[in-house]
């Protein structure tokens, strides 16, 4: 497999993170003139950023179909976080419909069949983390070039999926630490916070060595700086994902100077109703900014993941579901479409 594909030629539609959300995403594609085949009229393509998966009541429905595109070369798709976990087995609160189908889920979701589990392990190891092109990037969480450089100098045949090399690079990093003596002094520190770090009422304390592991894991792996971001130590452990945090994510976009623009997911873009219904995910990194606005110093970069993922809760508490949005952003047009129907035109990247 490549770490780092073409992109299809021509007019495109970039879909969001669409976290098992079927009947949203068969409502965009209505909107945006697709088929049940993937076909468009106008010879249209469909690219998703990743995170196709988890928290919805949907993934088995939503990997049958991107799968059938992706394969028949109607659809293109980089891997996510979430697909990640998969590949590795890493068994998540919300992706039990996979990795433990035997166990109650509070994320409420069709499972998969034993029949199909390899069919899909074996579309996600096909997945590049990168699809580029002269006038375009795409990639789910951060566009590090020191990271993608690393990918891009490995020897495809040095390691046999990206898992496997995401659990390489991991292996180095924790070797490192236990040689340094912090691991050491993590386990001590999680050993005594360990009911208060999943305590949101406690007034949290920093701990330094627990914080340097997340660092290090987290930025020391290129597979990881992709899939899910730049990350630095904050001295402000903060609430997010049922935890304090003692690493914040870094606002990547702001350093981005290259001039080729760059579309991602990952981070809950938080439109509308979203902004008040949605408490409790930590930081909001688009404060602001208007939703619809290009950022970055030269203004090429944009978020198209409108919290779709965040439909989970607020079914759960019987909220308002539009709240989060499953949306694309249709390339030349720079238009953006929801699947409510709202469109919202964009300035073109760099004006």
């Amino acid at each position: 497999m490549k770490l780092v594909e073409r992109l299809v030629e021509g007019p495109i539609d970039v879909i969001g993170d669409v976290h098992g959300e079927l009947e949203g995403l068969e409502k965009l594609l209505v909107e945006l003139g697709y088929n049940k085949e993937g076909n468009h009229p106008a010879g249209r393509h469909l690219v998703f950023v990743g995170d196709l998966v988890d928290r919805g009541p949907d993934s088995v429905g939503v990997l049958s179909r991107v799968m059938k595109w992706v394969n028949s070369g109607m659809a293109q798709a980089v891997l996510g976080n979430h697909e990640l976990n998969l590949l590795r087995d890493d068994e998540k609160p919300d992706n039990l419909w996979f990795t433990a189908t035997d166990k109650p889920s509070k994320y409420p979701a069709n499972t998969v069949s034993e029949a199909d589990r390899e069919a899909v392990l074996q579309f996600l190891r096909t997945l590049p983390l990168v699809l580029t092109r002269g006038d375009l990037r795409i990639v789910h969480a951060c566009w590090n070039n020191t990271a993608l450089n690393a990918l891009e100098a490995l020897d495809e045949e040095s390691y046999a999926d990206v898992a496997e090399l995401y659990n390489a690079y991991e292996a180095q990093i924790i070797t490192n630490l236990t040689d340094t003596g912090v691991m050491t002094k993590c386990a001590a520190e999680e050993q005594e916070y360990a009911e208060r770090i999943t305590d949101p009422d406690w007034t949290p304390e920093f701990l330094a060595a627990k914080a340097e592991v997340d660092f290090r894991g987290q930025m020391g792996n290129p597979v990881a700086v992709t899939t899910s971001g730049e990350e630095r130590v904050t001295l402000e452990p903060f609430w997010a994902g049922g935890k304090w945090r003692m690493v914040d994510r870094v606002k990547w976009w702001e350093n981005y100077t290259d001039e080729t623009p760059v579309i991602f997911g990952h981070y809950w873009r938080r439109f509308g109703k979203a902004a008040d219904d949605l408490p409790g995910f930590g930081p909001d990194l688009f404060a602001g900014i208007d939703a619809h606005h290009w950022m970055g110093p030269c203004n090429n970069v944009y978020c198209i993941d409108f919290s779709a993922g965040a439909r989970a809760v607020l079914r759960d508490k019987d909220g308002d579901l539009n709240a989060g949005r499953l949306s694309a952003l249709r390339v030349p047009e720079y238009e953006v479409m929801h699947d409510d129907g709202e469109r919202i035109k964009l300035l073109s990247p760099g004006d």
